[in-house]
């Protein structure tokens, strides 16, 4: 089922509702009439409103849960003067999106898809050292592993939560990483490599076909190891690697979040590595804290309290 209606062109006169939302709220009341009914949000890439299920809520009320991916039949109605919906039958999409459907349905970042691949093909056009141009070339011809480095997000609630924002925060640390390298030194490809394939392993820890979430896989193992099985993976592939390149590209993986507490087995061991674990820190916090003020302003001054960082932030005019 293509997406056809979107929120922002629904209307009081819209008669027929019947597309695919995102569910952001769920909650189940009792009338006046002690009557139950179903109060839900919904939203796509275009805006959220809100739904009604007056109906059939016993049955309707466990087909789907808050993030799923739902088919909605209903009709667009006024209620003290807010447009909703007014939802004859809902559930949970039964089959998982096309990646290239995921952004009707979430945001995506302020730079255009076809920019950042862009960025991405000059970066890798630039490396030198000829094993990594054939990791690249591996990498890049696993078009499904490819395809979703390109779409998913950094993650689920934290920073680069948006379709594409996998690929813009690792290449983000690699734009970093070059200046870095210029200003202290390093090995450049090393850092450019470490930073695209960090957070590898974060394609087969999420999953967005049916919202942003785990997989079972991922809480199972996390993206530090899936990331180092990725790597490994496709290392595997070319005749003579050598095993120090190899160490040297999953140590970064292993480490990249700096200490044991924060979810790595071994800190950064050389330059390169420290460097990679710092720029990864510094894009996702301040695109988090970015993200937070976006959506969580008190006042036209101060955000809202942020439970990660443990404070507030201020906004400078």
């Amino acid at each position: 089922m293509s997406k056809t209606i979107f929120v922002r062109d629904i209307t009081r006169s819209a008669n027929e509702v019947n597309d695919l939302f995102v569910v952001t709220k769920k909650g189940t009341y009792t009338a006046r009439n002690n009557s139950r009914y179903m109060m839900i949000g919904l939203k796509d890439s275009t805006g959220s409103i809100e739904g009604r299920v007056w109906e059939n809520v016993d049955e309707l009320e466990s087909l789907f849960e808050k993030g799923d991916i739902v088919s909605v039949r209903s009709k667009a109605r006024v209620y003290q003067e807010k447009l909703q919906l007014h939802i004859t039958d809902i559930r949970k999409l039964d089959s998982d999106l096309a990646l290239s459907d995921i952004e009707h349905f979430y945001p995506c970042g302020g730079t255009p898809r076809a920019v950042l691949e862009k960025e991405y093909d000059e970066i890798v056009s630039g490396i030198r050292n000829e094993q990594l141009k054939k990791l690249y070339d591996a990498f890049n011809n696993e078009r499904h592993l490819k395809d979703k480095f390109l779409a998913y997000p950094a993650s689920t609630g934290v920073h680069h939560v948006y379709v594409g924002g996998l690929l813009e925060h690792s290449l983000a640390c690699a734009k970093m990483g070059m200046a870095v390298a210029s200003l202290l030194g390093g090995d450049r490809d090393i850092i450019i490599t470490g930073s695209i394939f960090h957070d590898i392993g974060k394609v087969q820890e999420l999953e967005i076909t049916r919202g942003f979430r785990f997989t079972d896989r991922g809480r199972l193992l996390g993206h530090i190891t899936l990331g180092v099985m990725i790597v490994e993976d496709l290392i595997g592939r070319i005749d003579g690697f050598p095993q120090e390149l190899t160490d040297i590209l999953t140590h970064i993986v292993i480490s990249h979040h700096g200490l044991e507490e924060w979810g790595s087995p071994k800190k950064p061991m050389f330059p390169e590595a420290l460097i990679v674990h710092h720029l990864d820190n510094l894009d996702s916090k301040v695109m988090g804290v970015k993200e937070h003020m976006r959506d969580n302003m008190a006042d036209d001054r101060w955000s809202e309290y942020h439970r990660l960082y443990e404070a507030k932030f201020f906004k400078i005019n």
